[in-house]
């Protein structure tokens, strides 16, 4: 567990429980209003330290058991963080794009055993590189914002053509399918393939074949700024008299690796949906969340959470945006969801900063 002060801590439950079982009017109400009271404690705690400022979704069973933000969305206007808060996702755009090439696959507009020379022969080794390569991070291909010439430049507007140039003149770390690392270039790369199948922007594509299928209205690719009236501000740091804004990264810079903004509330309609055949069929459903190398699939980790000492699979994933930080955990033999999505950036840019906070919650909820 994170270390929390623990009386306040304990008091925090003892008063809430004591509010839940008053109100709550069955076996199953009452343990529903422990487990929300138990959780908004323990979130409650992380926001006084300043140690969480974001939007929160915990569901268990089909139930949603919490769905709130703490903090501020905008701290200059006092906005609160709430479920509906539009936050940047960051990598989370990952499971988008793999989704994407799956339903493209599955129109017989590509095969995931294509050559990426097939659609972009400019990309080095692209004849040996295979679509699923670009998906599982075992492509080889230059990691992008590894690139100093990139960095002075994460503010400008950058078509995805632009976006080559940043790893195309690059050597390869390694021959596909040999070993594994994270890798934004590959995305990049998917993304533009998707266009030029579809023949549609990413954001057109995502829009009519993911985001409306799902009732997803709060969700977005949108490279050229058009802003949700409910979105929140991305912060450096909480702490500082003015907060310190974070620096304004262009959307098109991350792309279909990482430009998508929604809510915890729409990334629980996402994450039903992946429980389903809605969009592409169980067999493509099962490729993506098989692990390989680097326990990645295709677009997501798999691999297991320990709680209480005991494993539970667990297919998730997280994004690093700057000024916002996000992990969405899917406990699937559990039915159990864990969404975090905060608007300041991490300290130590790892995924190991909000994992802790996963476990936590995990063990709230399975401690019965």
């Amino acid at each position: 567990m994170l270390k929390i002060t623990f009386k306040t801590f304990v008091c925090f439950i003892v008063i809430w429980s004591l509010a839940s079982l008053t109100f709550a009017g069955s076996a199953n109400g009452n343990t529903h209003g422990l487990l929300k009271a138990k959780l908004d404690a323990y979130f409650q705690q992380l926001e006084v330290e300043e140690n969480f400022c974001g939007s929160v979704l915990v569901a268990k069973d089909d139930k949603v058991l919490l769905q709130t933000g703490y903090g501020m969305a905008i701290y200059e206007k006092g906005t609160p963080n709430k479920a509906n808060t539009v936050h940047a996702i960051a990598s989370l755009t990952k499971g988008f794009t793999a989704m994407s090439i799956l339903m493209l696959a599955e129109r017989g507009l590509l095969s995931l055993d294509d050559p990426v020379s097939l659609y972009l022969p400019q990309v080095p080794n692209s004849g040996n590189i295979k679509i699923y390569h670009l998906l599982n991070h075992t492509s080889g291909l230059f990691e992008m914002t590894n690139n100093p010439l990139l960095w002075p430049k994460m503010g400008d507007f950058h078509t995805p053509l632009e976006l080559l140039q940043y790893f195309i003149d690059e050597p390869v770390n390694f021959q596909p399918g040999t070993d594994w690392e994270y890798c934004n270039s590959a995305f990049v790369t998917l993304g533009i393939i998707i266009e030029q199948v579809s023949g549609m922007s990413y954001g057109e594509f995502i829009r009519e074949n993911i985001l409306d299928p799902l009732h997803m209205e709060h969700t977005s690719y949108d490279p050229y700024g058009n802003n949700f009236p409910n979105q929140a501000i991305g912060y450096d740091d909480i702490t500082t008299n003015p907060p310190l804004v974070a620096f304004p990264l262009h959307p098109t810079v991350p792309y279909t690796a990482g430009a998508v903004y929604s809510t915890v509330q729409d990334l629980y309609k996402w994450d039903r949906a992946l429980y389903t055949d809605q969009l592409v069929s169980f067999k493509s459903m099962q490729q993506m969340f098989t692990p390989g190398l680097g326990d990645y699939g295709y677009g997501w980790y798999i691999d297991n959470l320990m709680v209480n000492g005991q494993p539970h699979k667990q297919i998730w994933h997280w994004g690093n945006y700057s000024g916002f930080f996000g992990f969405f955990s899917r406990l699937v033999d559990d039915n159990t969801t864990i969404i975090l999505l905060r608007n300041t950036s991490p300290l130590t840019v790892s995924q190991d900063e909000l994992r802790p906070i996963i476990t936590d919650v995990a063990e709230i909820l399975f401690e019965e």
